[in-house]
């Protein structure tokens, strides 16, 4: 039996995250997959009230947990759902989905995280273009999601 070293643990204090904007939204990355040898990653997503994250899509690779804190809409091809303060909602490979803050008033709060970890560089390249002040087209942001095994509903699900 292999034996076992000190394995050290990190706390995350909210105003040390790496920070970036995505369009209206605010996401602090706290864990990136560097501790995890990339099994998991997260990030608090901040919605603005009444903003909308990415169009539907899907992922080919990972699955996501968003753990909400506020009042967060999930889009799905057979209706929406909403999930209120508390509410967790699982998204598993293959699952078409996009979310939106439901109210028109209050921000939105929502932990998230995606396994495999490193779908964060996915936000990082996204910031990156923002931060240069290159306008994305939606062919540019296709590209980027394809790079991270995400696609629009309209893609197949084999290559």
């Amino acid at each position: 039996m292999p034996i076992r070293g000190p394995v050290p643990v990190k706390l995350y204090k909210k105003d040390a995250t790496e920070t970036l904007r995505v369009g209206p939204m605010t996401i602090r990355v706290y864990e990136d997959g560097s501790l995890t040898e990339n099994r998991v990653s997260s990030v608090l997503l901040e919605v603005p009230a009444g903003k909308s994250g990415p169009p539907l899509h899907w992922h080919r690779f990972h699955d996501e947990l968003f753990l909400t804190k506020g009042t967060m809409t999930f889009a799905m091809p057979d209706g929406e759902v909403t999930a209120s303060a508390g509410d967790l909602m699982t998204v598993p490979p293959g699952a078409i989905h996009s979310f939106k803050n439901a109210s028109e008033t209050e921000d939105c709060e929502c932990y998230m995280t995606a396994t495999p970890g490193h779908y964060v560089d996915y936000f990082r390249m996204l910031a990156k273009a923002a931060e240069a002040g290159k306008p994305l087209t939606p062919e540019d942001v296709q590209h980027l999601m394809a790079l991270f095994g995400t696609f629009p509903p309209d893609v197949g699900s084999e290559p």
